[in-house]
């Protein structure tokens, strides 16, 4: 097999010790207790076995400390892989807010293009009607108004259309370009109705 073995970490290598030790430490204590001393054999065997002990005894506390300092360091990534998690998630939530703050003014500034077309539509007038003297003053009241709106809702359309582009937002580029070419139109209407009203 070609095939890398992942190397085992330092907690879960001083986990897989520790439970080796305690295994043995069970397994030993197991054959001292039913040892018998009949013999300067069984003497023998006795103190191998009281040494063997001893030193699973070390082992257990040894790797104690071992654990103890390789899950403090797991903690430690575990708590920075935590942070960075974090602020990725805190920098999608900002980024999150700030196109749905961008999509909402995109559809206020549409629903403004939609009721400019609706006023200028009114400001119309019939083929061959001439319009009452009040009727008059209506309609250039409506104009200069409607003029004086124009002009900073084709600045937001622009904005908006730069800040679609920034964002890589093409919802919301392509749209307010597209809004913003409506607004250009409504203004050489506007133009056109001028005209006509300064003749009459």
């Amino acid at each position: 097999m070609n095939e890398k073995i992942k190397a085992l970490s330092p907690l879960v290598t001083s986990v897989t010790a520790l439970d080796s030790y305690f295994s043995d430490l069970v397994r030993i204590g197991s054959k001292i207790e039913t040892m018998e001393l009949k013999s300067g054999f069984d003497q023998e065997q006795l103190q191998k076995l009281l040494l063997r002990f001893s030193e699973c005894s070390e082992g257990v506390s040894e790797q104690i400390l071992l654990m103890s300092q390789a899950l403090t360091e797991a903690r430690a990534e575990a708590e920075a892989a935590a942070q960075v998690v974090s602020l990725k998630a805190e920098q999608l939530h900002n980024r999150q807010f700030d196109q749905q703050n961008k999509m909402n003014q995109f559809q206020a500034l549409g629903e403004k293009v939609r009721l400019l077309t609706v006023s200028l539509a009114e400001l119309k007038t019939s083929e061959g009607e001439t319009p009452s003297e009040e009727r008059r003053v209506e309609i250039s009241r409506r104009f200069t108004e409607l003029q004086t709106e124009l002009d900073p809702l084709i600045k937001e359309a622009h904005l908006l259309k730069l800040e679609g582009q920034l964002s890589k937002l093409k919802i919301l580029e392509q749209g307010a370009d597209s809004l913003g070419q409506s607004l250009v139109s409504i203004q050489q209407k506007l133009s056109n109705l001028g005209d006509v009203i300064s003749h009459h």
